[in-house]
């Protein structure tokens, strides 16, 4: 597994992680109508973790199997390349998606809290990163070694 291949599957399983916890969050005030369990302490613990989490996977993921691995080659950054492009393309998906769904949730006349806009960000931000993380080790599994797929 090289490098590229460990960042993204690093960033894959943060992500996830991250995304558990604001769809559990989502799905206590929206769906449920109430403030979820947990002072802030617990949130703040958590997230934490979750950044202590990330710091050991990157410092794991920058390691090299040998001194003489490469950066990276020709192949790595078309891989690169092409995982951007397809966030890119789902960015125009996602984006305007979470423009849609407070709307179709709460209708024209209801009104969302202001604090909640930049979660609601982040969380498609998330998803982009996921997505990017995602097709990069989709190409990897799908790519042979002599590149004639």
């Amino acid at each position: 597994m090289n490098r590229t291949q460990k960042t993204a599957l690093c960033h894959l399983v943060v992500v996830l992680l991250t995304l558990a916890m604001l769809a559990y969050i989502f799905f206590q005030l929206f769906v449920l109508k109430k403030t979820p369990e947990g002072g802030r302490l617990l949130k703040l613990i958590i997230l934490i973790l979750l950044f202590l989490l990330y710091g050991s996977l990157i410092v794991w993921s920058l390691k090299r199997q040998s001194p003489k691995e490469p950066e990276a080659d020709e192949r790595d950054k078309l891989i690169t390349t092409r995982a951007a492009m397809a966030a890119f393309i789902s960015a125009w998906i996602v984006l305007p998606a979470v423009s849609v769904i407070p709307q179709t949730i709460f209708g024209d006349d209801g009104c969302i809290p202001a604090w909640s806009l930049p979660l609601i960000i982040f969380g498609a931000l998330l998803i982009l990163m996921m997505i990017y993380s995602a097709a990069i080790l989709v190409q990897y599994f799908f790519r042979s070694g002599d590149g004639n797929k």
